[in-house]
């Protein structure tokens, strides 16, 4: 018993300096979710290096979203911004194909909202 609690305190203890965190489940939020996508800054904070799954409630409004890809984060995408809505479901794909790679952001998995070409490093 006594490790599960000096467990449980350590990794409550383990977070970057103003990181990001899910909106409340009661309030009014829109929920982002990245598909085999890595998702490390929400609206200028650092999400968790703790989480499982890139999946977060967000609140509505102006939003921006880092964006990354590769085993070790090594593919880079422009800043993502949109503005998010109650209720929506936004979702983030990877497309390669034709010589192109980018993202893709759909609201409810069907409209298009955003689109980025891949930012290409030296």
């Amino acid at each position: 018993m006594t490790f599960v609690v000096v467990a449980a305190a350590l990794l409550a203890g383990c977070a970057y300096p103003k990181q990001f965190r899910n909106v409340r489940a009661v309030s009014v939020h829109a929920v982002l979710v990245g598909e085999d996508l890595r998702l490390p800054h929400i609206n200028g904070q650092p999400t968790s290096f703790w989480r499982f799954r890139e999946r977060f409630r967000i609140p509505s409004g102006p939003t921006t979203v880092r964006v990354i890809s590769g085993r070790l984060g090594e593919v880079e995408f422009p800043l993502l911004q949109f503005e998010a809505h109650a209720g929506q479901t936004y979702s983030i794909q990877r497309r390669r194909g034709g010589g192109s790679d980018r993202i893709i952001l759909r609201a409810s998995l069907e409209r298009v909202v955003v689109e980025l070409e891949r930012r290409v490093t030296p």
